[in-house]
């Protein structure tokens, strides 16, 4: 079943319920959902994976206990700041607020979708769109900050190996 932002314009109370009663029904139908939300929150109790698109393009993917402990796309680490750490002080609500312009999403620019606004940009993603890659078991990314050698082997060489 595919949810698209199904109870963020509820009262607060009403969408409790609702996640409630999705999360009973996917338990006892055995169902499974494609969830579409900003609500990191909600997605974090609910979800068992989560797939981080940046303009239309998929930046992360990974079981949510993973992404949530250890991001490894700079915008979905600039997600996660910017929603889950409390407001200590000004500097740390400034560190999470990303910079640049963001770019067409009809006339997006060459190279990686994110370089326009990634703090750890390097020459090489203003040229080339990073493939996603299985970089740990179950943890998906594209971004050139990982390089083939810090890839996970796939599954068929594993599978060789045994």
């Amino acid at each position: 079943m595919v949810l698209d932002e199904s109870p963020s314009a509820l009262d607060v109370s009403i969408h409790a319920q609702i996640l409630l009663l999705l999360d009973s029904f996917s338990k006892e139908k055995n169902l499974t959902y494609f969830f579409i939300t900003h609500d990191l929150g909600v997605v974090k109790h609910f979800c068992d994976r989560i797939l981080i698109m940046y303009l239309g393009n998929v930046c992360e993917l990974a079981p949510t206990k993973k992404l949530f402990h250890k991001p490894l796309h700079p915008y979905t680490t600039s997600l996660l700041a910017a929603v889950l750490r409390p407001v200590v002080h000004k500097k740390s609500t400034q560190e999470s607020i990303l910079q640049g312009e963001v770019p067409s999403a009809v006339a997006p620019p060459p190279g990686c979708p994110f370089h326009t606004r990634c703090p750890k940009r390097m020459e090489i993603c203003t040229q080339a769109k990073p493939e996603l890659a299985e970089i740990e078991p179950e943890h998906f990314v594209a971004c050139h900050l990982y390089s083939k050698a810090e890839r996970a082997p796939s599954r068929e060489n594993a599978l060789a190996r045994q």
